[in-house]
Parts: structure tokens; sequence; C-alpha cells
């Protein structure tokens, strides 16, 4: 597993020791700079804004009390239900020149729609990348906040410290590794993100791919552009293990569950308004976008979301099942020999941006062509792309299943004369099956979101509910998007929802 995922990367890497054509010429020396810049700058904005909201909010729910909290603790994590290149189809419609805002303030050409901000820019997208990956950065720093809290703020209190001051001094700079942690995470998201930087005209290096392989037709040089982006995700990568390093372990007293404190008035009204803006502005507005659109999709169109769901479905279900069987043959691996660096290669897939892989997977499929005469394409290319990138999904859950079965079991069995294979289907199966269901659901989800890797590898005429939301919306056909964008976030929601309930579970046994 760890070399068929090393196959792609190693493929893109070697086009930066390649001969320099006309058309890698002309990247390296016009639009790669610009396209490396536009990632840049897009990256400073997002993790500047995750870093604000994601910290603020998680330090609100984690901290205070104040009416709704535990509501809104729940609604924070919503916009991860809105696949970010959706949020950007729907904030372009609900504030252009014909939409509900415009129309509020007048209409088309009215004096007062010049105050309606340019959402197809830079600061537009930072913005939809803001509200869509935040959630990584709260999650994180709401976790660390709550198991840490209770002894360091006594501790802080007794000293003669303010509530203010202990966040500020001891609570911030303890949960720095988990800031790194969920900000690296949502960067991941941000530099391999397609649909809203083309929506809205952003340079970036996953667009530089798209617009040199359709436009140039040259594969070198949409290599090397896919090489930049693999060094920037692997830093990142780099980033966000590092931040793991820094959660030490502590003792029972030092996670002891604190006593929230207190909001009321104009403090309490703040803290709602803080909490509430983010899963309203990233997930009320646009699915009221896309309800209000709704009514106007054509009966033709919402047949042809069948046949896209349909698609969709079959491929992420043939994903799911091929990348939850290899993810158990991984986990039981690493179960047995610990996880050695081949596991680690092989469970990494999900750092590596889609464009970048599926770039990987075309050189690849052309050396094999013209070098043994077999053709890797089409569906099969696709499939493979989708299990490498969304195996480590399935291997936290496999990993997390069989990390509750003790070791001591599997000592038992052998010692009753039970082979590897029995061990793994008498006891591995039965007792992680729960574990193995959800991983084999966040793949299914993930595939059926996936956008650009779909769009480079996707057979001739083949609609998945991602393609089918991309092509309509480019061509300014929100309506007829509407029912299958609404389709992928319906999904999306299923994981979420299982989240919260996790998380509120969690939430009241610490309480108690």
């Amino acid at each position: 597993m760890a070399g068929l995922l090393l196959v792609p990367v190693l493929f893109v890497l070697s086009s930066l020791f390649s001969g320099v054509g006309e058309a890698q010429q002309h990247v390296w020396t016009t639009t790669g700079p610009r396209y490396l810049a536009g990632t840049l700058l897009l990256c400073a904005i997002v993790g500047a804004g995750v870093s604000l909201v994601g910290a603020a909010a998680a330090c609100l729910v984690a901290l205070t009390d104040f009416p709704g909290r535990r509501f809104l603790a729940a609604a924070l994590v919503l916009p991860f239900a809105v696949p970010a290149y959706i949020a950007a189809y729907a904030y372009a419609d609900f504030l252009g020149p014909f939409g509900p805002v415009a129309a509020l303030l007048g209409g088309a050409g009215a004096p007062a729609t010049r105050f309606i901000p340019h959402i197809r820019s830079f600061a537009g997208a930072g913005f939809i990348l803001t509200l869509s990956t935040y959630a990584y950065v709260y999650l994180a720093m709401r976790a660390s906040l709550e198991a840490r809290s209770g002894a360091f703020m006594e501790a802080a209190r007794s000293l003669g410290a303010r509530p203010v001051e202990a966040l500020r001094f001891i609570l911030l700079p303890v949960g720095r590794a988990a800031l790194a942690g969920g900000l690296a995470l949502a960067l991941m998201e941000t530099v391999a993100e397609f649909g809203v930087a083309d929506y809205f005209g952003a340079p970036t290096l996953s667009v530089g791919i798209f617009r040199t392989w359709y436009g140039l037709g040259d594969l070198a040089a949409a290599s090397q552009i896919a090489a930049g982006l693999f060094l920037i995700a692997l830093l990142l990568t780099l980033m966000e293990q590092a931040s793991r390093r820094g959660l030490a372990a502590e003792s029972a007293r030092a996670r002891r569950q604190s006593s929230r404190i207190r909001l009321r008035g104009a403090a309490a009204a703040g803290a709602v308004a803080v909490c509430a803006a983010p899963p309203f502005f990233g997930f009320a507005i646009p699915v009221g976008v896309l309800l209000g659109k709704l009514g106007g999709a054509p009966a033709a169109f919402g047949s042809m979301a069948v046949g896209a769901t349909i698609n969709s479905f079959t491929l992420a279900g043939a994903v799911a099942m091929i990348g939850i069987t290899l993810a158990l043959g991984l986990a039981i691996s690493a179960r047995r020999d610990g996880r050695s660096i081949a596991v680690r290669i092989a469970t990494l897939g999900y750092a590596l941006p889609g464009a970048m892989l599926a770039i990987g997977v075309l050189a690849a499929s052309t050396a094999l062509r013209e070098h043994a005469g077999v053709a890797l394409g089409g569906a099969a290319a696709l499939i493979f792309a989708m299990t490498i990138r969304f195996l480590t999904a399935g291997y936290n859950a496999a990993a997390g299943g069989l990390g509750q079965i003790h070791p001591l079991t599997d000592d038992a069995a052998r010692m009753l004369g039970a082979r590897p294979s029995d061990i793994a289907a008498r006891i591995y199966l039965p007792l992680s099956s729960r574990a193995l269901a959800a991983g084999a659901l966040v793949i299914f989800i993930d595939v059926a979101k996936e956008l650009p890797a779909t769009l480079l590898l996707r057979p001739f005429n083949f609609e998945t509910l991602a393609t089918q939301v991309y092509r309509l919306a480019s061509d300014e056909r929100f309506a007829e998007a509407a029912p299958a964008a609404l389709i992928l976030i319906g999904l999306s929601l299923i994981p979420v929802i299982w989240l919260d309930i996790f998380s509120s579970a969690r939430d009241r046994q610490t309480t108690d």
C-alpha cells in the first residue's frame, strides 16, 4: 500500500527533473509564480480567519455558560456539512446583482447595491474557506480546553488571577498544540481546494494544474505545478504531526472539568452573537439559498440529479468497500508489528491534494501505456486515486476499533490453535464492525464530495453529484444545480450529526 501511494507522488516529483520545454518555461516564468503567490496569500487569509473564529468560539463554549450554549456548540459544526465550492456558488448568487440582497436594496443598478461586497475575489475566497474549515480549530481547541481547564483555572484563581488572565497566560499557551493541529488541517483543505478558487478567479496551484493541463495539454508542466502543491501539503503535514508532539500526557487531576463562568447581560449577548455568526453564515445562508432555488429547477434536471446520484453512490460504494478492506489489513498489520514507516506512508493519502494526486495517476497511466502497453484509465484510475486519498479515514476507524480489543485476546486465540485468518474473521470483524461501518461511511461521503480528482479522472460523460454542481454552477445555472447540491449537503450531515451526538455525550459525561 505504501508503494501504491508513492507511485503517483514519485511521478509528480520526477517532473521537476525532466527537461524544460516551451510549456514548462512559460509556466515557470509567467503563471507559476502567480499560482504560488496566490496559494500562499489564500493560506494567510484563511489561517488568520480560522484561528480567530475557531479559537474564540472554542473558548466561549468550553469555558463559559450563556443562553443557548448547548445548541450553539452543536451548530458550530454544521458548516462542515456544506462543501466549500457549494458555499461559494450559493454566496455568489446571494450577493449577486440579481440575488436576494440586491433585490432587498432596490434591485440591480440601485444606488444602495454598490455597498454589497464583491464576493468573487481573494477576500471572498478566504471568507468562504474560513467558514468551511474553522471547525477544525474549533473542535481541537474545544477538546483541549474542556480537558485541561479544571485544574489550571483553579490554580490560577488560587494565585489571584482573573479568568481572562488565566485564559491568556495559561490555557491558550497550553492549547497551542491543538490550535496548530487544527490550523494545519484547515490549511491542507485550503491548498487542496479547487472549486472556490476557480469560481472566484483566485490563481492558486490547484487551479493552475487544471488550466495548464486543459489549456496547454502539457502533462509535464501540470506535474511540475502539482509538485509545488505537494511540497506545500508536505510542510503542512509535518506541521500537523509536530503539533501532536505537544500533547503531553497529564494526570487525572490536570484533566478535571471546571465549572463554567456564567455570562450575563451584554457579555452573554456578545457570546451568543460570536457563536451564532459562523453557523449562520456558513450553513444557514447557503442552505437557505439552495432551498429557495429548488423550486426553479426544471423536472428534467431533477432526473439528471438522479443519474448523478446513482453514479456517485456507485463510485463511492466501490471505493468505500475497497478502502475499508485495505484499511483493516493495514490496521491488523500495525496491531501485530507496530505502526511502521510503511504504514505511516500508506496512510498519508488524506494529506495529498486531489488535483495533485490525479495528475500523478495520469502521469503513471501514461508511462504504463507507453512502456508496458497497459492502460489504466477511466473508472479504474478514478477508483485507484480515490482509494489512496481516503484510505486514511478507513484506517483511523479500523485502528480505533481494533484498539478496543485487548491484545491478550489474540494470544488466547493462538493458544487455542486459531490461524491469523480465523482471528481476523471471528474476532476482529465482529468486535470492530461498528468502527468499520463508520469508516466506510466517512470514505463514502468524502468520495461523493470530491471534485478536482473526479473532474480530472472521470470517464467521458460520467457525472457525479459534485461534477454536476460544478458544471451547472459554472454555467450560471445555479437553480438547476440546487438538487444535487442539497443531496451532497444531506449526505455530509450524517457524520456531522454523529459527531454532535458523540460530543454531547462526552460533554454530559465530563459535566456529571
